[in-house]
């Protein structure tokens, strides 16, 4: 006959640990699931921009720090920051490139491919979640 054998303060002292541990690996896996988005944002526009283009606005793709929201909840936000050398707000130029002007016709990257990638930022954050709880729980 099999015996098992649970020793439940250890259990009790891993769960509590994961309690602990969990705002660092809700900001890992966020910022996982970001680095995936800025990644195929980054793809999108390469293939959208002419070959005269100074690359700027690629240079100024990035993801902000992870914090927490008044609800609870862990964020980050993947944009453009900062100016080009003729003083235009990079983010203008996103935005003109995704929907369009009076002058120029639109060429959505940004929406494509936060779509495209949603699934996979999905898997990708749970499955970075529950590597951490298997460090902590041994």
């Amino acid at each position: 006959m099999a015996k098992i054998t649970f020793k439940m303060d250890d259990y009790a002292h891993k769960l509590n640990e994961v309690r602990y541990e969990m705002d660092d690996i809700a900001k890992k896996a966020v910022h996982e699931g970001a680095g995936i988005v800025a990644d195929e944002i980054r793809r999108r526009l390469e293939q959208t921009i002419s070959n005269e283009a100074t690359g700027e606005l690629l240079e100024s793709l990035g993801i902000t720090p992870v914090e927490m929201d008044k609800r609870g909840d862990f964020n980050a936000k993947v944009g453009f920051d900062g100016y080009d050398s003729k003083g235009v707000p990079n983010q203008l130029k996103a935005r003109v490139l995704e929907s369009g002007s009076s002058k120029q016709k639109k060429r959505p990257f940004v929406r494509p491919a936060v779509n495209a990638t949603r699934q996979k930022v999905y898997f990708k954050m749970s499955q970075v979640v529950d590597e951490e709880i298997k460090k902590i729980m041994g």
